[in-house]
């Protein structure tokens, strides 16, 4: 909602710049996934220059750019790994990479059961940040949601992630988990006025937001935000309608 002179109430807090924000630091996320990717890429393009199907040691050198991107300060992601398509290795039908940190700062390996025969698998081909860029061929951004399948702590999560594909077709996927709570960080700087400000994903899923009234996880109703100001952000970033939205009600 903005005055008949096209600007926001002055009350509000100032949409645009945390619009401006959030879908930077989503876009330097993609970036380094992208990084991820192309070295993926190279190192599967050895492989198929070689004439054969590649094996999980082929993609030993994978780890080196996930630990690279983790310590770089300007990625500030909580987890990035790959996943490969199913029966894609030779010698593993389902393969994650996936690193992290430790209670105390240190890189740490993120363990996936992976083994189909297991009771605790982690089927991650149906997850929709593995089966959209598969399916579709685009980013995508899940969440937020609970990661039991890989995360302790049982916090809400989103996870961000691109295709990673070669002259043979889908190999995998790279991804960024992202804790909901790094968005706050966001929604509390500068002057935010009197009215609260929920970050929402596409189905008005509540990530963040500067108010106990709406908590990570809740479910926002149509309408509810009908007449709130709404500000649409990354819509460039990620196809098929997964936009996420800025609202606040007014004061």
């Amino acid at each position: 909602m903005k005055n008949e002179d096209g600007r926001r109430p002055a009350q509000l807090p100032d949409l645009d710049r945390l619009t401006a924000e959030i879908t930077n630091y989503l876009r330097v996320t993609l970036d380094s996934l992208t990084r991820v990717r192309a070295d993926m890429r190279e190192l599967l393009d050895r492989v198929e220059r070689d004439g054969r199907r590649p094996a999980r040691s082929d993609l030993g050198g994978i780890r080196e750019s996930l630990q690279a991107c983790l310590r770089n300060p300007e990625y500030a992601v909580d987890r990035i790994g790959v996943a490969t398509a199913v029966d894609y290795l030779t010698d593993s039908p389902y393969w994650m990479e996936w690193w992290g940190y430790d209670d105390h700062g240190d890189l740490e390996f993120i363990g996936h059961s992976v083994n189909p025969g297991q009771v605790s698998f982690y089927d991650y081909s149906s997850r929709g940040w593995f089966s959209i860029p598969q399916t579709c061929g685009t980013p995508a951004i899940i969440g937020p949601y609970v990661d039991f399948g890989g995360i302790d702590s049982y916090s809400y999560t989103v996870t961000i992630s691109v295709p990673v594909i070669t002259a043979g077709g889908f190999a995998g996927v790279a991804g960024a988990d992202v804790l909901a709570h790094r968005f706050e960080r966001f929604l509390f700087t500068g002057d935010r006025g009197r009215s609260p400000v929920v970050l929402v994903n596409a189905d008005l899923r509540v990530i963040a937001s500067t108010t106990s009234g709406y908590l990570p996880g809740d479910l926002l109703q149509p309408d509810d935000v009908t007449s709130w100001t709404t500000s649409e952000l990354a819509a460039d970033l990620f196809p098929n309608g997964r936009s996420w939205q800025l609202v606040s009600p007014l004061p």
